[in-house]
């Protein structure tokens, strides 16, 4: 078989300002530290990516501060980590003294599980610690040069440590909420960003680089699915840059200075390697340019060919194709009309859409088709007459929902929840609510369908509105329906995420405009008539209240 090599350059990726030069990108330098100091020649796309994502600013500060990367699994992608985390230590560390002293500069590499951020920092170890050091019989792997600059690790379990003498330091932490909590980073590496399933890993290690000068996060990952929030939403705003870019600039519309007049920030980057849509698996371009190192590592063709032809379709275009597999049913609501009904928080939480003070209310509840997660839903009316809907709740399991359903509505005056009474696992709240004293609005028959029809009509006509939350837009963008009769209802069990928050906002908003009337006033009853028991009659009136008939 003729040999066949991966294709360099990436399918997807945001263009460069102007030439790169040794003047113009740090790339260059990272790819010569590699060969004189680590004793590693890069593949080319490794080569061709740092002299792109490390393009700088006239003033020598960092082009972009967020760098998304998209790349099929084997590809070589923990090494190029390692050599850009040992380059920044050694030499970017030191590069803005007056703005980022050594002493506080930070990498923080960040992966799914921890034993996997340990091996990547043990390897970036093995080439500078001053710990490894000629024995009889044994050459050190560790550069000495670098191990000169090297200061002895920490070793402590969870809690590993590479310093050098200048100060600066590289941690490894497992992805959590708590990962970025403590001192900033200067450097964050975010490893397989497509197991981040929701933002607040996210939130609370990317924060962490804001008070540092020049900083810079890397994201790094294969293809996504439905529940990668993070890396769809990141990879969805870059494409948008790039697509703006190839419109105006690409097509000489505008020039890159009046391009760049026009945008808000140009700091985002996306370099995607991966097949086209909707190509076969076994499509020899889509396979080169999925797989760059492919013919310059031990990646084979065969191999590759062999694993079309026996794995799980949907597996093998995530891992080796690095294409996007959600749904293979379309969504039943339209993304677009979704997305212009977003109203959400700045990046401090402040604002967004609100309820008006006198709204009526309704709440939902639902579970997720194996009974391990459920969602709990409000919808009212704002200011403006338009429909406020929003998940105010998300736990594992089922227990806890009935007592936080109605302190809920004990603190809010709500009377009425919307809930599925037949068919499904929520029905289990239909008698502890109604015992708790709510009116329960049952979910059943026409109602199914109307309840699923509803909010995608309200999202179409521009009556909608709601916070544009991640778990919201995950169901709204992978949710299907099924027939039941002449009905179309939502598909638990079809989707391929959960979507029981979105079920209980459908069934919210159904409640709201299905609310009970309220109870007619009923008028006062007349006052008694008086007893009238006069005495003080003459003796020659007739006194009736003593006259016998």
């Amino acid at each position: 078989m003729t040999q066949v090599f991966g294709i360099t350059e990436p399918r997807i990726f945001t263009k460069p300002l102007r030439e790169l030069t040794p003047e113009t990108t740090h790339g260059f330098e990272v790819i010569a530290f590699a060969k004189q100091f680590l004793g590693i020649t890069l593949y080319l796309w490794q080569e061709w990516l740092l002299i792109h994502a490390l393009e700088l600013k006239p003033d020598g500060t960092y082009r972009f501060s967020r760098v998304f990367v998209l790349v099929a699994r084997q590809n070589g992608k923990t090494t190029l980590l390692m050599v850009l985390t040992l380059w920044w230590m050694f030499v970017d560390s030191k590069r803005f003294p007056e703005h980022l002293a050594a002493r506080d500069f930070m990498v923080l590499g960040v992966a799914q599980d921890l034993d996997q951020a340990e091996e990547a920092w043990e390897e970036a170890l093995s080439y500078c610690d001053p710990d490894d050091k000629p024995r009889s019989g044994y050459v050190p792997f560790a550069n000495p040069v670098l191990q000169r600059h090297s200061r002895r690790p920490s070793r402590r379990n969870g809690k590993k440590e590479m310093r050098l003498k200048s100060g600066a330091v590289y941690k490894v932490k497992a992805t959590s909420r708590k990962a970025g909590r403590g001192k900033s980073a200067a450097r964050i590496i975010l490893d397989e960003l497509r197991e981040h399933t929701d933002w607040q890993a996210w939130a609370a290690i990317t924060k962490t680089t804001r008070n540092k000068f020049n900083n810079q996060i890397w994201g790094i990952s294969n293809a996504g699915d439905a529940r990668s929030v993070v890396l769809m939403k990141m990879r969805d705003e870059a494409i948008k840059i790039v697509e703006e870019w190839d419109r105006y600039v690409e097509t000489g519309i505008k020039s890159v200075e009046e391009y760049l007049e026009g945008v808000v920030s140009d700091d985002l980057a996306i370099f995607e390697w991966s097949a086209i849509d909707g190509l076969p698996v076994n499509d020899l371009d889509g396979i080169r340019q999925a797989n760059p190192s492919l013919g310059y590592s031990s990646i084979s063709l065969s191999q590759i060919l062999s694993e079309a032809a026996t794995e799980p379709e949907e597996i093998f275009r995530t891992e080796t194709l690095c294409q996007w597999v959600t749904s293979r049913v379309p969504a039943y609501m339209d993304w677009p009309e979704w997305q212009a009904c977003a109203d959400g928080p700045d990046d401090d939480g402040v604002g967004g859409s609100a309820l008006a003070e006198d709204s009526p209310l309704c709440l939902s509840i639902d579970t997720s088709a194996k009974r391990d997660f459920t969602s709990i839903a409000i919808a009212g009316y704002r200011d403006d007459g338009r429909i406020h809907g929003e998940v105010v709740a998300q736990r594992a399991g089922m227990l806890w929902g009935v007592d936080y359903v109605t302190k809920v509505a004990q603190h809010l005056g709500i009377e009425c929840v919307a809930v599925q009474a037949r068919g499904c696992a929520a029905v289990d709240f239909v008698e502890p609510l109604e015992k708790a004293g709510l009116k329960i609005i049952r979910i059943e028959g026409s109602a199914l369908g109307s309840a699923a029809g509803r909010i995608r009509d309200r999202a179409r006509d521009d009556r909608l509105r709601h916070r544009s939350q991640p778990s919201l837009d995950l169901a709204v963008a992978n949710g299907i329906t099924k027939k039941l009769g002449e009905v179309v209802a939502w598909n638990r069990e079809g989707s391929v995420v959960d979507i029981a928050g979105l079920v209980a906002l459908s069934q919210a908003i159904y409640g709201l405009e299905n609310l009970p009337p309220e109870p007619e006033a009923v008028p006062p009853p007349p006052p008694q008539a008086e007893i009238v028991t006069r005495i003080d009659v003459t003796p020659a009136d007739a006194n009736l209240a003593t006259a016998a008939f």
